[in-house]
């Protein structure tokens, strides 16, 4: 009988892998098949399904990555539970997916070749060709899942150094992270979120993600996460719930839409108007939460905002947490504790002593202000033991301490975590980070066109609406276009691209409205195709492309772009940034003079800023520049004077005539004042302990050298394109340079290759008409810098959907799993058999160590008398081999079958057991090392804080260190494919 939770295979579809019973009603039985995402329905008397039942010294394994092997199988009511050495237990319901071949039905499935088969020509499933892929897929997934650099190989980024090493921190300890990432802004800190979620997932350490963030950044995370680290995220918005409830009878309980999808992005903005939406959001658990723009939960001076209340909420239900924002730490210090406290709230408890001891660390930092903490210095002791005073409170730690157990380095990135908030903050600044462009202003005053103003003040007139936006952008944002030709900065404009025609020239402007009058203007000026659009209207697809056009060197030298085109968009190749109009918001400014201030920019970058004289629009460049010298150096919180001053700068906007001297005169000198002090408090502020930990680019080289060693390795792009072939793909080359075009024919089924888009895909984010062709194609490149360049282009890296699709495929169940083939001239007599083992680790992937503990895939050939052949591996490796049928009826090939099925594979067992049980000493060691480093650090840490005696907490990493060294110390052997050789 069946019931739910049980493990079948099905009989006639092997491939589905291991399913599991998930409903029972009547005479129907209902079986989902994770592998594959796909369902079957079954009637109970004739179901095409066997059960999946492990027998003692087979391996257990479970979607966490826990295995073992079996030592007893008990029953627990309808299921069974898998009991292992030392107590271990996995339930049946548990077990992973993707089943495991047992040697038995290895053997079965081997002596089954060609059986009652009229041809010569054998399945696909049992080719040397395809036996051969599979090794070298499991080859390749054995190495992606031991590298030190897993998760961190497919992110379409420029290798900046700061964010590796950062997102290494991260993902380096045995417990998810609880950070606050508050780098400066234009250092990236949402590629330095997305950088750690996709090493975490790439790990198998998170599976549920919930991202919030502001109303106006919602899309900007959606198109960043797909096109930076392919991953598609479901917005959560007023659409998405009124499809999820479309169907939902009046009275019946509506589904919770945070848990219809793993992967959520929800604005802050629309939770807090959906009370009932709230309460299904903290119905949910997440392993790791993301909260951008953070300061924005304020907790000070006895207020508390509704968004803080719901972020405290939320973050107590998730394992992981991100808080990004680029507020100066020293700014508002109680809302900063406050959000400390939703990180840890064990060590930030009372606001009280975290001022206390914020005093002492200050006192620190300047004790150390001699120290260099230029992270390209490789601090010695000497440096320590010269600058840190003798009455400085860290003076006894250093001389009790022990050169030989760290780096001089290392211990400060300890007292750093000890004594500040090094263990919860990271923060880099351009000043510590470098290579930053300098910023020239070219500030055009332009005067005014007398019957345009008229024109101008009618239309503010007549719509009183709209009037602030017309007196700053004049008729451009309005239905008027026989007077756009007018506008003084299109007469500005035209003559400035004549000027400029060879420079590449990135144009931003805040209204929609404005852009397409733009475009409809410079369209007859220049001629169509003479430059490229880049706005909120355009799908995903036509805006890679325009900004992939705007980036060829013969491609467009100007790009048109609304305020979306300074989000997540670099164009570090353009040298001129033309601010066609300047937005309320000082984030926006800053944000669109990043696209091209950034690191990599080679040249000084030239901001023009044309205005009108006397209008709206000198009101916002005085704002900006005389008041906040926005233009000249990076702003860092222009909305705290913005609040200030609001009032004056919106009189001043609606009247530009009346009071624009009044405000240059009398508000704007108060404003730079303001301005000035604010940047010298920050600069007084400014950590640089802080800093240094945040940034270690010996480290960062070794990760990012690592990345550059695995992207020159040819065997994913070989094993890829054969494999693409022989499931009847098309791989041809592409009109870009480095790149192949994959096409996939109407005669495969549209989402059976994985990893290729669907047409609903293509669709979705691409404007053509793409029903003149049922193929469907992608374009893709294995070359980091060709997918730098070509937003358009997939960069087919280990970590590449299509690329890990490809590797699951050819490792997939019974496929490649046996072979029997000829070979001439091997130089040996009689039949061998090729064992293919994989060595794991008995070690869950939520003890992030998986770089030192991934599996092994080991090989080794054993003849008919058991002799050991393995020498000859290579020679088959690269052989030239005939697939031919297991003879039937046979009974000395039988005898000899038997044979290799029993002694043979005990033979193959002992050959490998010395290479797997030197792995699993080497990775004990390495385990116990690492366990041993997190100990001691967090000792450390206590110590330094007075607080080790008797904690929890270090009790535990203690016992860590002995238990995960006694477990890692025993290897499993699991047979992974066989190949029987007739060699002549």
């Amino acid at each position: 009988m069946f019931k739910p939770g049980q493990r079948y295979v099905s009989q006639s579809e092997p491939e589905l892998g291991l399913g599991v019973v998930s409903e029972v009603q009547g005479r129907t039985v209902k079986f989902m098949f994770p592998l594959v995402g796909q369902v079957r329905l079954y009637r109970v008397d004739n179901a095409p399904v066997e059960r999946f039942i492990l027998q003692p010294g087979e391996t257990a394994k479970n979607e966490k990555g826990l295995s073992f092997s079996v030592e007893s199988v008990r029953e627990d009511g309808d299921l069974v539970v898998y009991v292992g050495r030392g107590g271990r237990e996995i339930k049946e319901a548990d077990l992973t997916a993707k089943q495991m071949a047992r040697p038995s039905d290895l053997f079965r499935s081997l002596t089954r070749i060609g059986a009652g088969s009229k041809s010569d020509i054998l399945s696909e499933d049992v080719s040397s060709k395809a036996f051969e892929r599979r090794r070298r897929a499991m080859e390749l997934s054995c190495m992606w899942k031991s590298s030190p650099v897993r998760g961190m190989i497919g992110p379409r980024l420029d290798m900046i150094p700061h964010q590796y090493y950062l997102c290494y921190r991260a993902c380096s300890s045995s417990t998810l992270p609880r950070l606050m990432l508050s780098d400066e802004v234009g250092l990236g800190k949402t590629i330095e979120a997305g950088m750690i979620w996709h090493a975490l997932n790439a790990r198998g350490r998170v599976n549920r993600t919930l991202i919030i963030v502001p109303e106006t950044l919602k899309h900007q995370w959606m198109i960043e996460m797909k096109r930076r680290f392919n991953q598609l995220f479901t917005l959560v918005d007023e659409g998405y719930i009124r499809g999820l409830f479309i169907g939902v009878e009046k009275g019946a309980p509506k589904p919770n839409p945070f848990l219809q999808s793993n992967n959520i992005i929800v604005a802050i903005d629309f939770l807090m108007s959906q009370p009932a939406l709230i309460e299904d959001l903290l119905k949910t658990q997440w392993d790791m939460t993301i909260i951008d723009e953070a300061h924005h939960l304020v907790c000070e001076d006895g207020f508390t905002s509704h968004e803080y209340m719901l972020a405290n909420a939320v973050l107590a239900r998730s394992k992981g947490v991100l808080l990004l924002t680029g507020t100066p730490l020293q700014l508002h210090p109680e809302s900063q504790f406050n959000r400390l406290k939703m990180l840890d709230p064990a060590r930030f408890a009372d606001y009280g002593a975290f001022i206390k001891d914020q005093e002492e660390y200050r006192k620190l930092v300047n004790d150390l202000a001699k120290l260099p903490t230029d992270p390209n210095h490789q601090m010695s002791w000497d440096d320590l033991y010269e600058c840190v005073p003798k009455n400085s409170k860290i003076r006894p730690w250093l001389e009790q301490e022990n050169s030989k157990a760290m780096t001089a380095g290392e211990w400060m990135r300890r007292i750093v975590d000890a004594m500040g908030t090094g263990s919860v903050v990271f923060r880099n600044t351009r000043k510590g980070v470098g290579g930053f462009p300098k910023r020239k202003l070219d500030e055009i005053c332009l005067e005014p066109n007398p019957r345009y103003r008229e024109m101008v003040e009618l239309a503010a007139e007549k719509d009183l609406d709209a009037s602030t936006d017309i007196q700053e952008n004049g008729l451009l944002c309005t239905r008027y276009s026989d007077g756009w030709e007018l506008d003084e900065r299109i007469v500005w404009l035209k003559e400035f691209l004549k000027k400029h025609k060879n420079d590449k020239i990135l144009l931003i402007c805040e209204s929609i409205e404005v852009v397409l009058a733009l475009e409809t203007i410079l369209t007859d000026y220049l001629g169509e195709g003479a430059f490229s659009m880049f706005h909120e209207d355009m799908t995903i697809m036509a805006r890679d492309k325009a900004a992939a056009n705007f980036s060829k060197e013969n491609g467009a030298n100007l790009l048109i772009a609304s305020e979306i085109g300074s989000e997540g968009r670099n164009f570090q190749f353009s040298h001129h940034l033309i601010l066609f109009d300047l937005p309320l918001d000082a984030a926006l400014v800053e944000q669109r003079i990043g696209r091209l201030d950034r690191i990599g920019q080679t040249q000084d970058i030239i901001v023009h800023v044309p205005y009108v004289k006397g209008s709206g629009q000198e009101v916002m460049f005085r704002w900006y520049n005389d008041g906040l010298n926005a233009f000249g150096a990076p702003l860092m919180s222009g909305g705290e004077l913005f609040l200030k001053y609001t009032d004056s700068l919106i009189e001043a906007l609606a009247n530009p005539r009346g009071c624009l001297d009044d405000f240059v005169k009398n508000v704007i000198p108060q404003v730079k004042k303001d301005c000035e002090a604010m940047r010298k408090n920050i600069e007084k502020g400014r950590d640089r302990l802080l800093e240094y930990n945040s940034r270690n680019p010996e480290k960062a080289k070794e990760i990012t050298d690592e990345i550059l060693r695995i992207d020159a390795q040819h065997e994913l792009k070989d094993l890829l394109l054969e494999s693409l072939h022989a499931r009847g793909l098309d791989v041809d080359n592409s009109a870009i340079e480095g790149c192949c075009v994959i096409t996939q024919g109407p005669q495969i089924e549209e989402g059976s290759v994985a990893g290729m888009p669907t047409r609903g895909m293509i669709a979705a984010q691409s404007e053509e008409d793409e029903q003149g062709t049922d193929n469907i194609c992608l374009t893709a490149t294995f070359e980091r810098g060709v997918a730098m360049l070509h937003d358009e282009v997939d960069f087919l890296s280990l970590e590449h959907p299509l690329a890990q699709g490809t590797i699951d495929f050819e490792t997939g169940v019974n496929h490649g799993t046996v072979a029997c083939s000829i070979w001439n001239g091997s130089g040996l007599r009689g039949l061998v058999m090729q064992y293919n083992f994989v060595v794991e680790l008995p070690v869950p992937e939520e003890w992030g160590v998986s770089d030192i503990v991934g599996p092994r895939y080991v090989c080794t050939l054993v003849d008919a008398s058991g002799q050991d052949l393995s020498e000859h591996l290579k020679a088959v490796e690269k052989a030239e081999l005939r697939d031919v049928n297991v003879p039937q009826g046979n009974k000395a090939v039988d005898a000899t079958l038997r044979y290799f099925a029993k002694e043979g594979l005990a033979i193959a067992k002992r050959n490998v057991s010395g290479v797997a049980k030197e792995y699993a000493d080497k990775a004990a060691a390495a385990v116990e090392a690492r366990s041993e480093q997190e100990y001691q650090r967090m000792n450390h840490l206590l110590t330094m804080r007075g607080k080790a005696g008797n904690n929890a907490e270090l009790a535990q990493l203690r016992k860590n260190v002995a238990e995960r060294k006694k477990i890692v110390a025993n290897p499993q052997l699991r047979l992974d494919a066989i190949r029987l050789l007739v060699c002549r």
